[in-house]
């Protein structure tokens, strides 16, 4: 019961982060031109309705492929990534966090999906006029998530 508590404390905080975020940008920044330079040639605020996945894959899609690909497939990923963590017998703390960040990540890009149709990305790093997809911090928790996992799959001890 107390992995249960943990596991819904983290991801109701790292989804907070995300949705205030998120809300923030979308009543500051008027879409789509605005911008605030953070750091000059190297890092802006922006608004951007991402309609897509990452890097905008999957955008022009329509229906229900779009609600499979965008909504139904990753709540499913949610619930399963979950289930796991809660009865587990044994997960190293790189793997609680990874899928702990995966899920409060792909919850919070679900939600903007779910309400607007879109997912509010806003984070803009560039260098000269090469630019990174932006994204927002449910993107980075999935990432970083991604990559506590793969740490623990390369240092994990067999035997």
């Amino acid at each position: 019961m107390e992995k249960l508590r943990k596991v819904l404390i983290i991801n109701f905080i790292l989804v907070l982060i995300d949705f205030a975020s998120k809300q923030i940008i979308k009543h500051t920044l008027t879409f789509p031109f605005f911008k605030i330079k953070v750091i000059d040639g190297f890092f802006n605020i922006v608004y951007v309705k991402n309609k897509g996945v990452a890097f905008g894959f999957l955008r022009h899609l329509d229906g229900l492929p779009r609600d499979v690909f965008l909504i139904y497939i990753p709540a499913i990923i949610i619930v399963v990534i979950f289930v796991y963590i809660i009865f587990a017998k044994k997960i190293s703390k790189f793997a609680f966090w990874g899928f702990n960040l995966i899920i409060a990540g792909a919850i919070g890009n679900l939600i903007d999906r779910f309400f607007y149709g879109y997912v509010v990305d806003f984070l803009d790093f560039y260098y000269k006029n090469h630019h990174w997809p932006a994204f927002n911090f449910a993107d980075a928790f999935i990432s970083i998530g991604t990559f506590f996992l793969i740490i623990d799959g390369l240092f994990k001890h067999k035997g």
